[in-house]
């Protein structure tokens, strides 16, 4: 597959400083898209990398996320591509449920809305996409995490609803549902050979997956190479979903 329509295009990733966000950011910049890669981990504002803009933004202070979205508006014409992959997963907080649960969804969920929403007037008919990384997570229960859980069914809900608000231009909204990648979020039951015995045996290829797994499928799902794939959920979990007894 030919990746040749990313050059020279804008692309904003969330929770790109780390994990699969970084591989999705250094994916889009091998491609030679321009791209604004929001974080709240940032120091700086402006990468020493060519055409890596690197901003700090925590996606829950409202304030910040509008003042960021100005200075977009103001200096690009037209966004190619908006990944939604800023996410957290905290423990099940029970002296402090409101803020454990808010929270959550204020990462997960809202602020994912609340960019495409300011943002869309910069997508494109016929030429831009949206992918939200959801998880599998929201298909499957996982212990002691409801908040997390629920947040990533109802980002998956939201890809659906944000496809068919924008299929009228064109605009397409995918998901990518990554199950076990290494990341810092798994380096603890990774790290555990119990744990990670107990989990890739769960999985048909019995192994975690890549960062690199994630980004090549979003970057399927942004590219003209998926343009008929809409409101769809690219699973990347190694079989572990369809995997039976």
């Amino acid at each position: 597959m030919k990746f040749d329509e990313f050059k020279n295009q804008i692309v904003l990733v969330t929770g790109g400083a780390r994990g699969s966000g970084s591989e999705i950011v250094e994916k889009f910049l091998r491609l030679g898209s321009k791209v604004y890669s929001l974080d709240k981990s940032y120091k700086k504002k402006i990468s020493k990398k060519k055409n890596l803009i690197e901003i700090k933004l925590d996606v829950t202070n409202l304030k910040s996320l509008k003042s960021i979205v100005k200075l977009i508006k103001k200096n690009e014409t037209k966004i190619k591509c908006i990944v939604n992959n800023a996410g957290i997963s905290l423990p099940l907080n029970s002296t402090n449920p409101e803020k454990y649960w808010n929270l959550t969804f204020d990462v997960n969920v809202k602020a994912a809305f609340l960019l495409v929403f300011y943002l869309q007037n910069k997508l494109k008919k016929n030429y831009s996409s949206v992918v939200n990384i959801t998880s599998i997570s929201s298909k499957i229960a996982m212990q002691k995490n409801p908040a997390y859980n629920s947040s990533k069914a109802a980002l998956a809900a939201l890809t659906f609803s944000q496809a068919l608000d924008f299929s009228k231009k064109g605009i397409r909204v995918n998901a990518v549902c990554p199950g076990y990648i290494k990341t810092k979020m798994t380096k603890k039951s990774f790290k555990n050979s119990q744990q990670r015995k107990v989990r890739t045996s769960r999985i048909m290829l019995e192994k975690y997956g890549e960062t690199l797994d994630v980004a090549n499928a979003v970057i399927f799902l942004a590219s003209d190479n998926s343009r008929y794939i809409n409101g769809e959920e690219i699973v990347i979990d190694g079989g572990l979903i369809k995997k039976g007894i």
